[in-house]
């Protein structure tokens, strides 16, 4: 079977698109630079774009600093400009990119470039590797969700949030496991800038999605809230939230 594409798309396909610009002094020389996202969209229109490129362009100096994240093809990437570290006034550049995938997940990268040097100070994927929990369904009705290198240890009350027919496919009329089931916690999947009480410098929300015996059937989140401190972000808090 053989598919003809459109002329204009393949004359197209390696066109360079400008998707997102933004303007801010992110290196602390007193100047405003222009930060341009950049790529190319080789199906045309329908929101997919690889190589997509990060490009700082520096006012004072003329030069330009270019960045290519780890994970570069996907959709509706954008910028967020914003202050995160309080003894700063040098804002931080939050880059996103959505998977386009059916978990939701997106690519997300933040960068400092002080001084006009490029340094990646979060990656998602560093995020998700140093953030592993496990959880499992435990008799009468309940699962545990506990961290592999912190102290978060929770439970989620199954008959709260699950219907019979559900429970029944699982638990004897006891409340005892017809046999042993875990669920899962997969890798971080939104992060969000966050200010508490309208404050200028952000924090960081995570979010990792609890699942049961299947992908869709959602638990819980848990939650982490991140603030920078000296050279790197740490949790303030972290929590279990349940899906009602």
């Amino acid at each position: 079977m053989f598919f003809r594409f459109p002329e204009n798309l393949i004359q197209n396909k390696n066109k360079v698109y400008i998707v997102d610009k933004k303007f801010a002094d992110v290196n602390g020389d007193g100047y405003i630079e222009t930060l341009i996202i950049t790529g190319k969209k080789p199906y045309g229109e329908n929101g997919f774009i690889k190589d997509i490129t990060l490009t700082v362009k520096n006012e004072k100096t003329g030069l330009n600093i270019k960045v290519k994240p780890k994970e570069n093809s996907g959709y509706e990437p954008n910028l967020f400009i914003g202050r995160f570290d309080e003894k700063s006034s040098i804002p931080y550049v939050f880059l996103s990119i959505a998977s386009g995938g059916s978990g939701g997940y997106y690519f997300n990268y933040i960068y400092s470039f002080k001084r006009n040097v490029a340094e990646v100070v979060f990656d998602y994927d560093k995020f998700s590797i140093e953030n592993v929990y496990n959880a499992v369904y435990e008799n009468f009705y309940r699962v545990s969700v506990k961290s592999e290198n912190k102290d978060l240890k929770g439970i989620i009350d199954l008959k709260s949030i699950r219907d019979e027919e559900y429970l029944s496919k699982l638990y004897n009329k006891d409340g005892t496991l017809k046999e042993p089931t875990a669920a899962g916690v997969l890798f971080l999947s939104n992060l969000s800038p966050l200010s508490i009480n309208g404050s200028e410098v952000f924090k960081l929300l995570t979010n990792q999605r609890i699942i049961g015996i299947y992908n869709a059937d959602t638990l819980g989140y848990v939650e982490s809230i991140l603030k920078w401190d000296k050279d790197k972000f740490i949790p303030l808090v972290t929590r279990l939230v349940v899906s009602m």
